[in-house]
C-alpha cells in the first residue's frame, strides 16, 4: 500500500472512529460488537499532465452497521458531517438494511496528490 493510501485511509480511521468500532474491508473481532464501521475504496486517476496524473480521485464507501432496534439518524447525519468536515465531499446515504440489522452505506470522494 502506498503512502497515499496510508493518508486516506488514516483519515478514515480519524474521522470515524468516535462513532463506533472501525476497520477496512470486512469487520473482524473477538467482542461481536453490534454497532460497527467499515470502508473500502478504489481510486481513479486524475489531473492529467505529460501523461500522468497528478493526482487520484478515491471513491469510498462507509458502511454503518447497527442493531434493527437502533435509531440511527442522528448518528448517520454526524458521520456525513465528520467525513465532509474532513475534506471529502458531501456523502450520499444508500440503505441496505437486511433482516440482520441496518446497514447504510455513506459514499464520499477525496483526492489526494500522487507523488
Amino acid at each position: 500500500m502506498d503512502k497515499e493510501q496510508n493518508t486516506v485511509e488514516a483519515l478514515l480511521y480519524k474521522t470515524l472512529n468516535k462513532f463506533a468500532a472501525v476497520q477496512a474491508g470486512d469487520y473482524e473481532s473477538n467482542d461481536a460488537q453490534e454497532t460497527y464501521i467499515t470502508f473500502n475504496y478504489f481510486t481513479t486517476p486524475d489531473d492529467y499532465g505529460d501523461d500522468e496524473p497528478g493526482h487520484e480521485v478515491y471513491s469510498v464507501q462507509v458502511h454503518y452497521f447497527c442493531p434493527s432496534r437502533e435509531n440511527s439518524i442522528e448518528t448517520r447525519n454526524k458521520i456525513k458531517k465528520a467525513l465532509k468536515a474532513a475534506g471529502f465531499t458531501h456523502p450520499s446515504t444508500t440503505d441496505a438494511t437486511d433482516a440482520d440489522g441496518q446497514h447504510h452505506v455513506i459514499e464520499c470522494m477525496i483526492a489526494a496528490g500522487v507523488e
